[in-house]
């Protein structure tokens, strides 16, 4: 998978500052799962390290993988206060989702907030529903999480910047402000470009601007359980939302899968 949006580079160390609910809400949804169907869990694009962190400290082994460098730097700064035995349960592995390898299966494999849209190429897709098939035992679950377009997008989409959360940052007492810029959108292959801009007032009175551009694919709800099935898996379950409601209008699209031929009604 080559392509230079969606790596984080610039604002990795800013990530963890974003304390919306769809960042918090779903934490304990990950850990009910890997309480029900794990002891080892694997992340896909476990970034800062933000969920798998507190499965480490429920007490689960948890191996993550991302592609951003500046990501897992950031996650691996985090995890080297934590106590021993935590520690001890984390294991971190840059490399691409597309297209890796372990030693071993894993009984939960998880795609959190947004990293599976973060694909935006048909073969990079397949190749990674295949290394989750692969690496999925045979009883396992795969939970993917994308959010849901509240209408069928087109060109409305496209907007100027909006403040999409502001924040003092602890460790440095600058001012951080994120802005969304959405820059086009393309309908047919249903991909959003949208840039994230970093306005960071520092304590001096300086401004720094940081911008990250991101490339994503959004789905519809047909579309995801209709790729998922014709990539041999079954929906066991779905919601809209990480307090298990319906699906039905939510404002997520979380898919709970089996491997097909490992789950009977």
């Amino acid at each position: 998978m080559e392509n230079n949006k969606n790596d984080y580079i610039r604002n990795g160390y800013l990530y963890d500052l974003d304390h919306r609910d769809n960042l918090i809400d779903d934490i304990p949804f990950y850990i009910d799962y890997a309480h029900n169907y794990s002891k080892h869990v694997l992340e896909l694009g476990c970034g800062t390290g933000r969920v798998s962190i507190e499965l480490a400290k429920s007490g689960f082994q948890v191996t993550g993988i991302d592609l951003s460098k500046e990501m897992l730097k950031v996650y691996k700064e985090k995890i080297e206060n934590l106590p021993k035995d935590i520690k001890s349960r984390i294991i971190i592995q840059q490399g691409n989702m597309t297209n890796f390898n372990f030693d071993n299966k894993y009984s939960l494999i998880i795609a959190p907030f947004r990293v599976f849209q973060a694909l935006t190429k048909d073969t990079d897709i397949k190749n990674c529903l295949n290394c989750i098939n692969r690496y999925l035992e045979d009883n396992g679950v795969f939970i993917i999480n994308v959010f849901r377009p509240n209408k069928v997008l087109d060109d409305s989409w496209v907007s100027n910047e909006n403040i999409q959360w502001e924040q003092e940052d602890p460790r440095t007492g600058n001012y951080v402000i994120k802005k969304d810029l959405r820059e086009r959108i393309d309908t047919v292959n249903q991909i959003i470009y949208p840039k994230f801009i970093y306005e960071i007032k520092h304590k001096n009175g300086n401004i720094e601007t940081i911008i990250e551009e991101l490339e994503l694919k959004y789905y519809y709800y047909d579309q995801l359980k209709n790729l998922l099935e014709e990539n041999n898996f079954i929906v066991i379950e779905e919601y809209g939302w990480y307090d298990k409601s319906t699906i039905v209008n939510g404002r997520e699209l979380i898919m709970i899968c089996k491997k097909k031929g490992s789950y009977s009604v």
